[in-house]
């Protein structure tokens, strides 16, 4: 069992040091490379435009932004986006733009990308159709934050937890299905 909990406390160091280390990455590109620079690397999108918002689950924002609206055939360049990615929102008309907010990219097109938000730095966020904005992949919380609950699980489970990774539990001789099992498995948290 003490391999079990000593590998699961060095997952935990080793995920601190990737966060931090892609933290540092992003700080270092938003300071030091330039937006189209970004762009070519698939982690920005610039000069997008308001194609529509509506409400959507939660009372969320959902801004639909699309290449300039005078091009009408214009598609999206390569990226690496996708559904899931924490984007921020920022107006394309200098590189030293503020962050105007924080969402969540729920869907992308060759010509569109879905973008979900919860609120601006300051309240309700308000876009302007005509305006240009870039959006840009920033360090994704959501999966350290998983990852870092399981680990957490993982850890307050001494002695549950088989070198195999199964909780198990002794049982009588002919318990399981198949005809020599000395071992079954059992749900912990209902009792059964």
């Amino acid at each position: 069992m003490a391999a079990v909990e000593s590998f699961v406390s060095r997952q935990l160091e080793l995920l601190e040091q990737e966060r931090e280390a892609e933290l540092q990455e992003k700080r270092a590109w938003q300071e030091s490379v330039s937006p189209k620079e970004l762009q070519r690397r698939g982690v920005c999108l610039l000069k997008l435009q308001v194609a529509s918002q509506r409400t959507g689950l939660y009372g969320r924002l959902l801004v639909v932004l699309e290449p300039r609206k005078w091009d009408p055939g214009a598609t999206l360049p390569c990226n690496s986006f996708g559904p899931g990615d924490i984007v921020g929102l920022y107006e394309s008309a200098h590189e030293a733009a503020p962050l105007l907010a924080t969402g969540i990219l729920t869907q992308i097109t060759q010509r569109s990308v879905t973008v979900a938000f919860d609120e601006s730095q300051e309240g309700a966020l308000a876009v302007d159709p005509g305006g240009l904005y870039r959006l840009l992949r920033l360090a994704n919380d959501i999966t350290y934050k998983r990852l870092r609950r399981t680990a957490d699980v993982l850890q307050r489970l001494p002695g549950h937890i088989t070198e195999r990774g199964r909780w198990l539990c002794p049982g009588p001789e002919r318990a399981g299905h198949h005809p020599r099992p000395t071992w079954h498995r059992q749900d912990h948290d209902s009792g059964g």
